[in-house]
């Protein structure tokens, strides 16, 4: 079970163990960093005992590897004997820079020495186990190595006998530590004893007049003063509080009223806002329906315009026609009729008629065309419709607007893309991004340039509508679909052009738009919706 140290109620419990848990900590830190350094002395000792003992084994080898004399090595190897730890030994002689085992030594067990005895050139030491190799050097060159594996048993028993000499120390520290914290635990905690005396009977008495005298000279001196201060502080709220207490009681007798009085005015309140509320929403739709009027007038001011030359053309062919019919009843008439001018009457007939003809068939397009943009407006049927011709006649539509200025409109569009959607929606849209970029990109250019990218895919229909106009800024271009939002203000502009525009392609279409612009580079739609919006 794990000991909780703030769960025991006892200060003097706490204070006890505190003393013995910091005496604890300190002992075994260094307990533990003092066996480490004898544990580290032992060892370094060890290793330069038998490095030097090494040393002069290989010394004393070196005639046996001048000579190549197994014997003698292994002769000379016997001293290992005298050396308890000493278990193996191995001579090698270079031949041709390799080493080749020459003699070797073991004490009791058979031990094999490693395949590369070169890795141990310095002592490693494992628990208990060191290896090592050193050269035997002979006329300043080294012509052999030896290599010694030790078990040293004295390591083990001067850690165990090291680790229950610390241990032993460790445990009568801590005792006299316990001992000396239990004799003084009764003089550091008298006064905070007398202290917890005297809370108790303030809070029994309620009695907050009360002052503590003087505990002590140290720290809970300063303690029964800040207590003392405490008590005034509590005093002079209880004072308060029941001043307070009696001002909500005589709130308290009028507060029904004052609350009835205050749900009948938000109740009035609730009824005005809400009457405004439906007031704004009519003006925004009588707005809305405004602007889609506004795009009816351009609409048949277009008609007219466009209708204008081939019907003109078409009636000066036919005055033409008709002053060539009175020319002929009058050479008629006086029997004057050659056929050369007969010939010249029938050419010139011909002519005037085929352009009486082709003029009237082009105001009857125009006508068809636009009527079926002004139905598309006012109504959300679905129809068919070719998108490259439906822009096209929508662009005619506004050429009185465009040819005010030389502003030019490039569509490029997949010539045999024909989908069944709501056309008047399309219509609106087109209608009122270029009138947008009429009245606000193109505001001080003489000659703007209209992209209109349309690309498509299995299920939708993407538009990129883009103007090198003079762009907006970032925060401005943030609220350019909010309703109510224009730069034109006191030029006519309603601010529901870019408002109707994202709520026709959100609702009408089922499609989504977003906006991407820079100062003077121009605004783009990026339109996209599907084909089919059922």
């Amino acid at each position: 079970m794990k000991l909780n140290l703030f769960k025991i109620k006892l200060f003097k419990t706490k204070l006890l163990l505190l003393v013995i848990t910091i005496s604890f900590g300190g002992l075994l830190i260094a307990s533990t960093g003092l066996f480490w350094l004898i544990n580290s002395n032992f060892k370094s000792n060890l290793e330069n005992n038998a490095l030097t003992n090494l040393n002069i084994l290989a010394y004393n080898l070196a005639p046996a590897i001048s000579f190549s004399d197994k014997d003698g090595a292994e002769e000379t190897l016997q001293v290992l004997a005298m050396l308890k730890h000493a278990s193996h030994a191995s001579v090698y002689i270079m031949e041709q820079q390799q080493p080749i085992l020459l003699a070797f030594y073991n004490r009791s067990e058979s031990h094999l020495p490693p395949d590369n005895i070169l890795t141990f050139s310095e002592a490693k030491l494992t628990d208990n186990v060191m290896q090592l190799t050193v050269p035997i050097w002979v006329d300043n060159e080294i012509r052999g190595y030896i290599y010694q594996y030790s078990i040293f048993q004295e390591l083990s028993r001067f850690q165990r006998q090291t680790i229950i000499i610390v241990s032993i120390t460790m445990l009568a520290c801590l005792a006299l530590s316990i001992l000396l914290s239990i004799k003084f635990q009764k003089i550091l905690l008298r006064p905070l004893i007398k202290l917890i005396g005297y809370t108790e009977t303030i809070s029994k008495n309620k009695d907050y007049s009360f002052r503590l005298k003087g505990i002590g000279n140290d720290e809970f001196s300063l303690l029964s003063l800040s207590f003392n201060k405490m008590l005034e502080e509590i005093e002079r709220r209880h004072e308060k509080q029941k001043n307070i207490e009696n001002e909500i009681r005589e709130l308290n007798l009028s507060l029904e009223d004052n609350v009835h009085q205050r749900t009948q005015e938000l109740a009035t309140s609730n009824e005005d806002l809400r009457l405004a509320l439906s007031i704004v929403e009519q003006s925004q739709q009588q707005l809305v329906e405004n602007e889609k009027m506004a795009s009816l007038g351009s609409l048949v001011a277009g008609v007219a315009h466009e209708i204008n030359t081939p019907l003109g053309i078409g009636v000066t062919s036919n005055s033409l026609l008709s002053e060539l019919i009175a020319e002929l009843d009058s050479k008629f008439t006086d029997n004057k009729i050659s056929q050369s001018y007969l010939r010249n009457f029938i050419d010139k007939s011909k002519e005037s008629t085929d352009i009486c003809s082709f003029n009237l068939t082009r105001a009857a397009e125009l006508i068809n065309g636009f009527k079926q943009i002004a139905v598309d407006q006012s109504s959300d049927i679905e129809r068919e419709v070719n998108i490259a011709k439906y822009i096209n006649e929508i662009i005619t539509s506004l050429k009185p607007k465009l040819k005010r200025s030389k502003h030019i409109i490039n569509v490029e569009c997949d010539k045999e893309l024909t989908i069944t959607f709501k056309a008047g929606f399309f219509a609106q849209v087109i209608t009122n991004l270029v009138m947008n970029s009429i009245l606000h990109a193109f505001e001080n250019t003489e000659c703007g340039e209209i992209k209109i990218i349309v690309t498509h895919n299995d299920k939708y229909v993407q538009i990129i509508y883009q103007d090198n106009g003079i762009g907006m800024e970032e925060n401005a271009l943030k609220k350019l679909f909010e309703p109510f939002y224009t730069t034109k203000r006191l030029q006519g502009g309603s601010g529901l052009g870019a408002h109707l525009v994202y709520n026709i392609i959100t609702q009408g279409l089922k499609g989504t738009v977003t906006a991407t612009s820079k100062i003077n580079d121009g605004l783009a739609y990026h339109i996209n919706f599907p084909k089919n919006s059922a």
